[in-house]
């Protein structure tokens, strides 16, 4: 009998959403389902490689061969998109016309902070709509739906699986070891996270950093600050390795960004199932996931964030009381539970009848690539079109200075993360995302500028 087939549609396959789609391929590729991968830009190396060990077909670069994607699109039983507010997918949904399909979308952001923000168009685009975390549910153009698009929306935890993670045992080191895994970058990491993190006075005490891109960058501004003794960055590392140095930590320090794009953190659940305690801001994600007191500990502010890792320090039952709930509410982050949900929705998903997917704008003109990014931010991206539709000199230099304000915020300020330079990046040759582009990377070259200098 032949199965019903999902066609898995991403931006691109690796890091920790490749770690999350893999996981599950993994267990279920010999499951009621046939699953295949496009991804529209590049799979990494290890999604390559499992792929092939598990028997999952997986094509990689699609962007340049639309047509095949839609042909797939059309011969699938359900289309699952991975989403994040990326230039090639933002690209391939407004500019093409769907054909027939049950079109599922699985949002791997929170989806409140522009530019990793949900659009009112976005959440009604697809048959059913699935977060990550329950907490979106509570984000304005989530709330401000007709009933209508409210019934199609579900919630299924994103993880890669923490099964393997109760096997680690912490080891015998010398020192206080407080260890940060995941991406090194401003749009999500802290951006006083060396000042904060250097203001811990704690003997023999190391911050090991795990991850990247940026972490030459941060390592050299440690270096400039005269803090560099206080930190090991080891860039990107393979899973097993930073397994290995989850046992060798004391205390995770997860100090990330007040408005950061995060959502059902994958690092978290791992230090967590590892029982390692971590010590976390009181962002929406982080007090949702980690329950203070009992699982970890969450701070108001940079000086509580300092006294929490000195507390820990020094009252080492409490870090084993709290050690141990967090290896048993990790629990709770199971591959299966999610493999049951995502049967679910997909059973669901088959009752539905297909129907083509069509972005809703005017084509008289032809789309420019500030189009698609203008489309991307939705409400958000009001002093952008503001700028584009500027009547006077005047008009438009009010909406420049805006702009150039964006510029000094470091979610606005990285190459990745749908941002400006982001969408310019991939989507060469707009006169207007170029001169954003640039405006923006001065106001973002003084911000770091000022920032090297405290």
């Amino acid at each position: 009998m032949e199965r019903l087939k999902v066609l898995h549609l991403t931006t691109h396959l690796g890091g920790g959403i490749g770690t999350v789609v893999l996981s599950y391929l993994s267990k279920v590729i010999n499951g009621p389902f046939e699953h295949e991968v496009l991804c529209l830009n590049y799979a990494d190396r290890y999604s390559i490689k499992t792929s092939k060990k598990i028997g999952l077909k997986l094509s990689d670069h699609m962007y340049q061969r639309i047509s095949e994607v839609l042909d797939s699109v059309a011969k699938a039983d359900i289309v699952l998109i991975h989403w994040w507010n990326h230039p090639l997918m933002a690209d391939f949904l407004v500019r093409n016309t769907l054909p027939a399909s049950r079109v599922i979308l699985w949002s791997h952001i929170m989806g409140s902070t522009p530019p990793q923000n949900f659009t009112n168009k976005i959440l009604k685009y697809p048959d059913i709509f699935v977060f990550t975390t329950p907490i979106s549910l509570n984000i304005k153009e989530v709330k401000r739906l007709p009933e209508k698009y409210k019934k199609s929306l579900r919630v299924i935890w994103s993880t890669g699986g923490i099964e393997r993670l109760k096997l680690i045992k912490p080891k015998r080191h010398a020192g206080f070891n407080i260890g940060y895994i995941g991406t090194i970058d401003f749009s999500k990491m802290h951006p006083n996270f060396l000042n904060i993190s250097s203001k811990v006075k704690i003997p023999n005490s190391t911050f090991i950093v795990i991850g990247g891109p940026n972490e030459e960058e941060l390592k050299q501004k440690a270096t400039r600050l005269g803090v560099d003794g206080k930190f090991q960055f080891t860039g990107f590392l393979p899973k097993r390795k930073t397994w290995e140095y989850l046992s060798s930590l004391d205390v995770f320090g997860y100090l990330l960004a007040p408005h950061h794009y995060g959502t059902c953190d994958q690092s978290l659940q791992e230090s967590m199932a590892a029982g390692v305690v971590p010590v976390v801001l009181a962002n929406p994600m982080e007090s949702y996931m980690v329950k203070n007191g009992i699982t970890g500990i969450v701070v108001k502010n940079q000086t509580e964030y300092v006294r929490a890792l000195h507390d820990l320090y020094r009252n080492h039952k409490l870090r084993k009381v709290l050690s141990k709930n967090a290896r048993q509410y990790a629990q709770n982050f199971s591959l299966e539970k999610m493999i049951a949900e995502w049967d679910k929705v997909f059973k669901e998903a088959l009752r539905l009848p297909k129907t083509q997917k069509r972005w809703k704008i005017n084509r008289k003109n032809k789309l420019a690539p500030k189009d698609i990014f203008l489309e991307s931010l939705g409400s958000y991206g009001k002093v952008f079109a503001s700028y584009c539709n500027s009547k006077t000199d005047e008009e438009k230099e009010r909406a420049l200075k805006k702009i150039i304000k964006l510029g000094q915020l470091p979610r606005w300020q990285s190459e990745t993360k749908s941002t400006v330079h982001n969408f310019n990046s991939f989507l060469p040759g707009d006169n207007y995302l170029a001169f954003w582009s640039k405006m923006m990377r001065k106001a973002q070259t003084n911000y770091q500028a000022q920032n090297n200098n405290v």
